[in-house]
């Protein structure tokens, strides 16, 4: 008898919180829940488009920013490091969510100086050397110079201590060497580093950033072997025409032929469009289809700056763009979330979830999944993390079973049971599922458990 009132009672508990607009329910839990699929682009992290560091996109809400610092203004005095201009315009990052990727640069053509590695270097007796490319001249450091390698050295290091474990940084490309810290000297190649020179450079921000992704222009093949078999990713700096984009795949493939397939796996696939605003402009309507398909064949999780911040042409151009941001990165539906009708205090609750990312690649970062419990008060009176990882939650179908034990004080009654991917660094919702039934806090709701 006692039974029978509780499930009533829970049944108005369920209709009153409005949840009984949910369909047709399985017959073997009378009060699950039907999740529904949105079709929205979500401002999640991570993904998406990435406009330079404190500008913003016209139309979609972005969640990273980036710049290429030249050398010198980061380190104007030998050992004398100006963090405030490399913080300059990332805003409060708490409140945006816009977390930073950055590059340094030891030669950045178009600059206005002369050179941009810091004065002390050259009065040190670091040899520049001339050099000419897409119309800019400049100055070029001796890659090779022992001074330069050991100032170098300092400098990473000093990187590494200040953001290894700083959340505002999202990924530290790997760059210092060669035109815009790309690792290549076109059309220069007089001025290239030796293989044991890269190799130091390489090693720099390897042993200062332990706790980062790293990812690397993928100009230099003995850079890109090395970064990608100590887990990093590639960065493409020339996305947008079949020769271009050809010519990727004939680097990865002259590499390792199984590179393009697996590196994605675990480590963030990147780039921008060739030819700035015009080429990202033309690579998302006229060569669309073609760009789309390449991005989805490479498993890109994000793009810009050259494709970060470009407007909308019109309104088939805005769907194209919408169905890109859908695409880059990871996008994760909950298809079903399966348990007991009810459960005793102190119980075991086995639960089993089926997901699908509809997305080109994972979540690359340990962010916890999280399950709570809230009363017919809308108080949380349960929280777990999950033990699926979900940066293993590559495209296609996804599924997870686990036991959870229920705690023993719960008094009897009707429960919502809700699903979250928590940010670590706030201990909060961070992250948005393509569903409906999410709550103000960013939590969804996924099933609905009686205690007796």
């Amino acid at each position: 008898m006692l039974k029978a009132m509780m499930r009533l009672l829970m049944m108005a508990v369920l209709a009153a919180s409005g949840c009984s607009q949910d369909a047709t329910p399985p017959e073997n839990n009378p009060n699950a829940v039907v999740l529904g699929e949105i079709d929205d682009v979500l401002p999640n992290p991570f993904k998406g488009f990435v406009p330079w560091i404190g500008t913003q996109n016209p139309v979609y809400d972005t969640r990273l920013q980036y710049k290429t610092f030249e050398w010198r203004d980061i380190e104007p005095v030998q050992g004398q490091y100006s963090w405030s201009t490399l913080e300059s315009g990332w805003g409060n990052i708490n409140q945006s969510g816009r977390r930073v990727g950055l590059r340094i640069s030891a030669a950045t053509p178009g600059s206005g100086n002369s050179y941009d590695i810091p004065d002390y270097l050259v009065q040190a007796g670091v040899p520049l050397r001339g050099y000419s490319i897409d119309g800019h001249q400049g100055l070029a450091p001796d890659w090779d110079h022992p001074a330069f390698l050991t100032a170098h050295r300092n400098l990473i290091t000093a990187l590494g201590n200040r953001y290894n474990n700083d959340p505002r940084i999202a990924w530290v490309d790997i760059g210092s060497y060669g035109f815009w810290g790309e690792w290549h000297v076109y059309r220069n190649d007089s001025l290239a580093a030796t293989q044991d020179t890269r190799r130091q450079i390489l090693e720099h921000y390897f042993n200062a950033f332990p706790d980062k992704h790293l990812v690397i222009a993928f100009d230099d093949d003995f850079a890109t072997e090395y970064v990608t078999r100590h887990g990093g990713g590639i960065r493409n700096d020339c996305l947008g025409t079949p020769e271009n984009n050809d010519w990727y795949l004939a680097s990865l493939n002259r590499i390792d032929p199984t590179l393009n397939d697996r590196v994605w796996k675990t480590a963030i696939i990147t780039g921008e469009f060739c030819g700035s605003g015009f080429g990202a402009i033309e690579g998302t309507t006229t060569r669309f289809d073609l760009n789309l398909a390449f991005i989805k064949q490479t498993h890109w999780s994000y793009i810009g700056t050259a494709g970060g911040a470009i407007p909308p042409q019109d309104e088939t151009h805005r769907a194209n763009l919408d169905l890109l941001h859908k695409t880059l990165g990871y996008r994760f539906v909950l298809r079903e979330f399966s348990h007991a009708a009810a459960a005793s205090p102190g119980a075991q609750l086995d639960i089993s979830l089926k997901a699908e990312n509809l997305g080109v690649a994972p979540f690359y970062y340990p962010w916890p999944l999280v399950l709570t419990m809230w009363d017919a008060n809308n108080i949380e009176v349960f929280r777990t993390d999950l033990a699926s990882d979900i940066r293993t939650w590559l495209p296609g179908q996804i599924s997870a079973a686990e036991r959870i034990t229920l705690p023993g004080n719960l008094a009897p009654g009707a429960y919502s049971l809700k699903l979250a991917i928590h940010d670590p660094d706030h201990d909060s919702p961070g992250l948005m599922f393509a569903n409906t039934l999410r709550d103000e806090n960013g939590r969804y709701l996924v099933g609905r458990l009686l205690v007796e």
